[in-house]
């Protein structure tokens, strides 16, 4: 593992300077939904981590974001190049690299890179989670009334109309609403004690198989309360990530008053 790391480590610069160095040559729209976009730069760093990744350890394999084909194996990376497309697309800030190891389809590390703050987040499971190799502290338990949320209008409304939640409740009981529009960002947010809740309606594997161990390692929560997940796979997904289970169980009363889910 130790290998592994070190490697994804001495490999993440020249990545950054990869995409900080192209321009943006081709935007292509992903099943006809002109909100779901690609760039060719996304390709790039997907194509180059997987070069890199194969090459180094032949035995494993790589699940990608932009992949043809999804499949699981006993050693695999799941990555996602660029998560935040649009932030990368329009504001050239809040994107990331997303890479995590599994073996056996158990996490065992997960890399978030937020490519122009410079900042790696780590994730080692049961060894803790780091910041610039800087240990993260365990998250303290806040209230309602101290969180601070992350959630789109997408998701929002999702929730208003297809499981009746009461969405307003909460925006009058929360301490700040925020969008950062990076699932991966987000999470490590939270892992740093910035943000305390992350909900959003529409994400796969790779977009939050790393930073749910970065999270974790804090002892941060993750939930998919409308889904099957005793599998992985790559469907879409409901996830709702806290600081705390305290802060879930408060934010589902809110939500769904004595229904909440669980």
């Amino acid at each position: 593992m130790k290998e592994k790391i070190v490697f994804i480590e001495s490999i993440l610069p020249e990545i950054r300077e990869l995409i900080l160095s192209k321009t943006i040559q081709e935007v292509i729209v992903k099943d006809n939904e002109f909100d779901n976009i690609v760039t060719d730069l996304d390709i790039l760093v997907q194509n180059t981590l997987i070069k890199s990744l194969t090459e180094k350890f032949p035995d494993t394999q790589v699940l990608g974001e932009e992949s043809e084909e999804h499949i699981f194996t006993d050693k695999m990376w799941i990555i996602d190049p660029i998560d935040g497309t649009k932030n990368f697309f329009r504001r050239k800030e809040d994107f990331a690299i997303s890479i995590a190891y599994y073996e056996n389809m158990k996490p065992v590390f997960g890399f978030v890179f937020d490519v122009v703050k410079n900042d790696i987040y780590l994730g080692i499971v049961g060894q803790g989670a780091y910041l610039n190799k800087q240990a993260l502290s365990k998250l303290p338990i806040r209230t309602m009334n101290q969180s601070v949320l992350d959630m789109n209008l997408k998701t929002l409304y999702t929730l208003e109309e297809k499981y009746n939640a009461n969405v307003k409740l909460v925006s009058t009981q929360v301490f700040a609403h925020r969008n950062i529009g990076s699932a991966a960002i987000s999470m490590c947010q939270i892992a740093r004690g910035l943000h305390d809740i992350y909900v959003s309606s529409h994400l796969k594997l790779w977009d939050y198989a790393a930073s749910s161990i970065v999270l974790k390692e804090v002892g941060g929560e993750v939930y998919f309360p409308f889904e099957d997940k005793k599998e992985l796979n790559v469907k879409s997904v409901f996830l709702f990530a806290t600081s705390s289970k305290e802060v879930y169980q408060n934010l589902n009363q809110l939500l769904y008053g004595d229904q909440h889910a669980s």
